[in-house]
């Protein structure tokens, strides 16, 4: 959105609001004075007043001709009395002079009041003037209803006038409001539009870095798997050259099972970089679903440690030392998974420890998890490159030359945490490295 048409949008937003509230202000009034109307109509029911005052002279007058007794004529005469007073009085007194008939009411109230039954008063004079108050009444009766007829017919349409006024201001203001919701809408819609651009560039540009990082660790694992393919496949043929080439009679037998041991060592070495290669690369498929059963781990350290001394006698695993274990490990874990962990491990701990140094096994139960801890005491690594041990293809300083992948600890790690496990790494006192692996105890050990 540009300044300019943000400015604008702005604008029609707040105008909008403006009209809505504004007519919504209007209807309020217009309710308020419809309201005020109304209550003013109700006081000013000047036909039923001026009827009751007729109603009370009649009374009055039906008194008097009967010869009533004098307490009963006084009471007639009281509420005859309060009657012209009340029309006299208010809204009443206002109504009564737009018509015309209020002095001509004061007059004939002022009379009889003169004529009060209690001041003595002569009662044939009092008749006389009550039968012409009845007459008057009749009269103005007349003209009271006319013009309240006309009073009630303005203020209808005054009120219809009110209401239509009322009802146009409240349907502007839900005009305007649909409006208010129609920029409010399509500027929701437009801020959605636009995360969701954010989000697919976010993707875009993610993916195209993970397939640069793939690219670039498919490039150097490629570059690694022909370095350490080139090594072992050049001490085969080496031995196989010396084998054929060898002239002056038949090969000794020590040569022969000699030149046998190294091709076998190096055949090992294939197999074990073919094997890390292709559990790689199930693992960056996803492919590998852990099994996760109770085991015994110092079990599965016996046997890993049994087919290391089958297959790696090149790294010498007699001297691995792995200490008695009389309480039980049992661990929740893979066990196809955990022996490539562990074997991998004991592998790093053996070719990075001097021929002579001895690497020492335990396995033990803490709180939470079983341990397996293997230390060595090779020439260890500084805190830094303890950091980076787990990366893909890291070496640490000076084993650039030693055979391996740089993948082992990243495979173990990454295997372990598909159990719910880690692998750790830290010097060891004395020299070397110590590594852990943890894996949750089971449940019920």
């Amino acid at each position: 959105m540009t300044g300019t048409g943000g400015r604008a949008r702005y604008l029609w937003l707040g105008g909008l609001v403006a009209i809505c509230l504004g007519l919504l202000a209007l209807a309020a009034w217009q309710l308020v004075v419809l309201e005020r109307q109304m209550r003013i109509a109700a006081t000013e029911n000047m036909i039923w007043v001026f009827g009751q005052t007729q109603i009370e002279a009649l009374n009055l007058a039906l008194a008097l001709s009967d010869e009533a007794a004098p307490q009963q004529i006084q009471t007639r005469f009281d509420i005859l009395v309060s009657r012209l007073t009340l029309l006299e009085d208010g809204p009443q007194r206002r109504f009564l002079e737009n018509a015309g008939v209020s002095e001509t009411l004061a007059r004939w109230r002022s009379g009889l009041l003169a004529l009060d039954p209690a001041q003595g008063a002569d009662p044939a004079a009092l008749r006389a003037h009550v039968t012409a108050l009845v007459a008057a009444l009749r009269t103005k009766a007349s003209l009271v209803m006319s013009h309240e007829w006309q009073s009630q017919a303005t203020r209808l349409d005054s009120l219809r006038h009110l209401h239509l006024l009322a009802l146009m201001s409240v349907l502007g203001a839900a005009v305007a409001g649909l409006g208010l919701v129609a920029i409010l809408i399509d500027r929701e819609r437009r801020l959605m539009s636009g995360q969701l651009d954010h989000l697919r560039a976010e993707k875009l540009a993610s993916d195209l870095e993970r397939e640069r990082e793939t690219s670039e660790n498919h490039r150097r694992f490629a570059d690694l798997i022909a370095h350490q393919f080139r090594t072992p496949l050049a001490v085969i043929d080496s031995a196989m050259h010396r084998l054929t080439r060898r002239s002056g009679g038949p090969v000794p037998p020590e040569l022969i099972s000699e030149k046998a041991a190294v091709s076998r060592e190096a055949v090992a070495r294939l197999v074990k970089l073919t094997d890390t290669a292709l559990m790689m690369s199930r693992l960056e498929r996803d492919a590998v679903l852990p099994s996760l059963r109770a085991h015994d781990l110092n079990d599965l350290v016996s046997s890993v440690i049994d087919d290391l001394t089958a297959t790696a006698w090149d790294r010498d695993p007699a001297r691995i030392r792995q200490s008695v274990q009389t309480e039980p490990t049992v661990a929740l874990c893979d066990p196809m998974l955990t022996a490539e962990i562990l074997s991998n491990l004991l592998r790093n701990a053996l070719l990075y420890s001097p021929p002579d140094c001895r690497v020492d096994v335990s396995v033990f139960q803490s709180r939470d998890c079983i341990v397996c801890r293997i230390e060595d005491r090779g020439r260890g690594m500084s805190p830094e490159e303890i950091e980076c041990a787990f990366d893909r293809f890291y070496r640490g300083s000076g084993h650039e030359t030693l055979p391996g992948s740089g993948l082992g600890l990243t495979l173990a790690r990454h295997l372990a945490r598909m159990q719910r496990g880690e692998v750790t790494l830290m010097q060891r006192d004395g020299g070397g490295l110590t590594v852990a692996l943890y894996l949750p105890r089971e449940a019920s050990a």
